[in-house]
């Protein structure tokens, strides 16, 4: 879980900083699919709108990452049922909403890269929850 948290804290970074100030070419792929134009059409109110949207999602997954990364360290050093529920649940959550989001708009990259990242999250939290109901103390 440490290493799916690593790349939702990297990901925030990107949608918060680099994509829309450095590299907004990066975002060009979701943007077409979506809207059948380019980013070159937009009018500076709409690039600050989507740098905007961008920096929200950015942060908002920057800070799930950090708080699942703090999460999953507790969780290995003492397993705990509420705090892999909490892991478990927001896991869900976000995967439910943003996949459903993401398919309603027509985004099939976003779908696959949520599922990528779900596919990455599953074993590691299956194994946190085996230990749990075995009732090891020393999940490492």
């Amino acid at each position: 879980m440490l290493g799916v948290a690593m790349i939702v804290i990297l990901a925030g970074l990107c949608f918060a900083i680099i994509f829309p100030y450095f590299i907004p070419q990066a975002l060009e792929p979701f943007f077409t699919k979506i809207t059948g134009t380019d980013l070159s059409t937009l009018t500076q109110s709409e690039i600050v709108f989507h740098n905007l949207l961008s920096g929200v999602i950015g942060g908002t997954m920057f800070g799930w990452g950090i708080m699942i990364a703090l999460l999953s360290y507790k969780l290995l050093k003492t397993p705990s049922d509420w705090i892999w529920s909490v892991v478990a649940l927001s896991l869900a959550a976000w995967y439910i909403l943003d996949t459903l989001a993401s398919a309603l708009a027509g985004s099939t990259l976003n779908v696959l890269l949520n599922t990528g990242i779900l596919i990455l999250a599953l074993p590691p939290l299956i194994a946190m929850r085996s230990a749990i109901v075995r009732g090891l103390r020393d999940f490492n």
